[in-house]
C-alpha cells in the first residue's frame, strides 16, 4: 500500500512537471510570436514606430534596445506596476510578463525606471547576464515619439529589494549617479558629469530575493 501511494505521488509529480514545462514554451514561444509582430511596425533604422502599433496594445509608448542583450522589445506603461508583471504585450496572462517602464514616471524625470523579468530563456531582461558575465558595456536605446534617447551604461550591481534606486527625482543627481557607479562591480570609464537624466533598468536575481540593476546616464 505505503508502495503504491508513493507511485502514485511520484506520477502525479511527473505529471505536473511535463504541465509546467509545457506552459513555459508555450510562453515563450507566444513571447516570440508578439515581438515579431510588433517589429513590423518600427523602422529601427530611422527611429521610427509606425502609430498603429497601437492597434496590439494602447500602453505602448516606446522602444527598447540594449547593446549585447537580447534586449529588443516595445516598451508599455501601466496604470500600475504589477499588471505587465504577469501579462504579455497581448494584455494576455503570461508569467513572462512585459518590458515596462514605471506607471509613476514621466518622461522628462530625472531616472526613467524600466521592469523586466530575468528569464532564463534568454528573454525579456534575461540576457543582461550577458553584461554582468563579460564585462561589456554599451549603450541603453530607448525610442520615444520617433526620437531615440541614448543612455551611456555606467553602473551594474546586484543589491537587495529594499536599496533605494528607484527614485523618479532626487534632490542630487549628480550625488545619487556617482553613488550608483560607486556601487559598480565594473569600473565602467563613463563622464557622469553634467548631465540632467538617467535610465534605469530593473530586474529579479536569486529566485526575486534581490535585484540586478544597471544604469545609464543620457548622451543624446
Amino acid at each position: 500500500m505505503k508502495k503504491r501511494v508513493i507511485k502514485i505521488i511520484l506520477l502525479l509529480i511527473m505529471i505536473i512537471s511535463l504541465i509546467n514545462i509545457f506552459i513555459w514554451f508555450y510562453e515563450n514561444n507566444k513571447t516570440k510570436e508578439i515581438t515579431t509582430k510588433a517589429k513590423k511596425y518600427i523602422n529601427i533604422d530611422n527611429n521610427i514606430i509606425s502609430p498603429k502599433i497601437k492597434n496590439i496594445n494602447e500602453d505602448i509608448i516606446g522602444w527598447l534596445i540594449v547593446d549585447n542583450t537580447n534586449i529588443n522589445y516595445p516598451v508599455v506603461q501601466g496604470k500600475n506596476n504589477e499588471f505587465y508583471l504577469n501579462h504579455d504585450l497581448d494584455k494576455k496572462y503570461n508569467s513572462a510578463g512585459w518590458i515596462f517602464m514605471d506607471s509613476n514616471n514621466n518622461l522628462d524625470d530625472q531616472n526613467i525606471i524600466i521592469y523586466g523579468h530575468h528569464r532564463r530563456d534568454g528573454s525579456m531582461f534575461g540576457s543582461i547576464d550577458n553584461l554582468l558575465n563579460k564585462n561589456k558595456g554599451g549603450k541603453i536605446n530607448l525610442i520615444i515619439k520617433n526620437k531615440k534617447n541614448i543612455y551611456n551604461i555606467f553602473s551594474i550591481y546586484k543589491t537587495e529589494k529594499n536599496y533605494n534606486y528607484r527614485e523618479k527625482n532626487y534632490s542630487n543627481l549628480y550625488k545619487k549617479t556617482a553613488e550608483f557607479k560607486k556601487r559598480s562591480i565594473i569600473n565602467y570609464n563613463v563622464d557622469i558629469t553634467s548631465k540632467n537624466q538617467i535610465i534605469t533598468l530593473s530586474t529579479c536575481d536569486n529566485d526575486n530575493k534581490n535585484r540586478i540593476v544597471i544604469h545609464g546616464i543620457k548622451i543624446e
